[in-house]
């Protein structure tokens, strides 16, 4: 990818307005429609169906430690003037830098084979044609919008419809009335009945919320719009208001919405279908119809974006021009199309399927994460812009949390 670095003084003006905020704001928000996908809303609705408001912690930690992480990849990005692969070559050179770009490659690919088979899953729920071949038909029609163009405006209805599903679990707990005494008392961890299901889901809700897909299409998103370091507080901004905001309000919504309707039912969203019993207080016999649209459309406008982040990743290693007319985009996104067919066949509950998907793109989290943390505390590459003690901190805790996490939950996969 070509260096972004005649990018970073773009930006005019010396002072922060409330205009300039508000006309400015952008690639946050790209990242937070990402995050808020069926994988979060599906692990956030059966840990509320599970655990009841116990988990409410684990949520709100969640929202906390992915405003950290994505403000910490956008301010990297900001300083560097490039995307994290060419920042990292250009630092520890060509085998970190390939090690990176993979990484972020098998999560970001991983991910997209467990997406399909989810999108498949749904739309035989709805045709009542559950074949495998659905995934052909979605293949072909990722690869022409995201290729060619024109996937904007599907992936802006997706996201309207999304948002209406949001708010019908906005609307159920007006009706559900969580118990707010129990809702407090969740914001405590408790750790004494921890054991490897605990564990699973903690890692899933993190894992929809810092995983290395959104981190890394941060450190492209801040270039696409132009950004420069006179915008680094527009930035920090743009990801308080978009991740703390709005994907905190979904998250929060959701895991009530489960805590209060489904844990009383006994419902632990075993099935994918479980979870529209949430709001049928407010949408009746309609419940399961429009979940039904809205987790597809959930699937559909998330899935997309991340064979782009796959482009940006590959390009920016390679030194290719990343543009949609670009051959060697369209043939990346090609690439990424046909990893993510054989989703179409896997076997396996969907849900079960998000939850280890989750876990296991978690895994490269703390790479991420530890070389944020290295270059905003380097004297020399950061300079004046070095990380605060209180984003250190935070930066601190979600290393941690991510290492400990990571590294639990596959010593429990392993028997050990």
């Amino acid at each position: 990818m070509a260096d972004l670095k005649e990018d970073q003084h773009r930006s005019s003006g010396k002072g922060i307005s409330f205009k300039r905020f508000i006309s400015a704001l952008g690639p946050a928000w790209i990242i937070s429609a990402v995050a808020a996908g069926p994988g979060t809303t599906l692990s956030v609705a059966k840990a509320g169906g599970t655990y009841g408001y116990n988990f409410l912690w684990v949520v709100l930690l969640s929202v906390v430690l992915a405003f950290v992480c994505q403000y910490m990849a956008a301010k990297t990005a900001l300083i560097g003037g490039r995307g994290i692969v060419s920042i990292v070559q250009e630092k520890w050179g060509s085998l970190p830098a390939w090690f990176v770009a993979l990484d972020a490659l098998v999560v970001i690919w991983l991910c997209n084979v467990v997406l399909l088979k989810i999108l498949i899953a749904v739309t035989g729920y709805v045709t009542g044609l559950d074949v495998p071949w659905w995934g052909i038909v979605f293949t072909i029609a990722f690869y022409v919008l995201v290729a060619h163009g024109g996937y904007r405006i599907v992936e802006m209805v997706c996201k309207i419809i999304v948002s209406l599903l949001v708010v019908c679990f906005i609307g159920t707990l007006f009706i559900a009335k969580p118990d707010l005494g129990l809702a407090v008392g969740g914001l405590l961890p408790d750790f004494s009945h921890f054991g490897k299901a605990e564990i699973l889901m903690m890692t899933a809700i993190m894992g929809g919320s810092i995983h290395v897909t959104i981190l890394s299409m941060q450190t492209y998103t801040v270039h696409e719009k132009g950004w420069g370091m006179s915008d680094l507080k527009t930035a920090r901004f743009d990801t308080a208001l978009s991740l703390l905001g709005a994907f905190g309000l979904y998250c929060t919504a959701i895991y009530l919405t489960g805590a209060c309707v489904l844990h009383p039912a006994d419902i632990h969203v075993n099935t994918l279908f479980e979870m529209a019993d949430a709001i049928a207080p407010l949408l009746g016999r309609y419940a399961h119809g429009f979940f039904c649209l809205g987790i597809w459309c959930a699937v559909f406008s998330t899935i997309m974006p991340t064979f782009i982040a796959a482009a940006y990743v590959l390009g920016d290693k390679m030194n290719w021009e990343m543009r949609p007319k670009s051959g060697w985009y369209r043939l990346t996104i090609l690439v990424g199309c046909l990893i993510a067919l054989p989703g179409a066949f896997l076997s396996g509950r969907p849900v079960n399927l998000l939850m280890i998907m989750l876990a296991l793109s978690f895994l490269g989290t703390p790479l991420f994460v530890g070389i944020f943390l290295w270059l905003l505390n380097d004297r020399d590459w950061a300079k004046q812009y070095r990380n605060g003690p209180v984003l250190n901190i935070a930066g601190g805790c979600a290393l941690l949390v991510t290492v400990v996490l990571g590294v639990k939950w596959l010593w429990g996969l392993i028997g050990a």
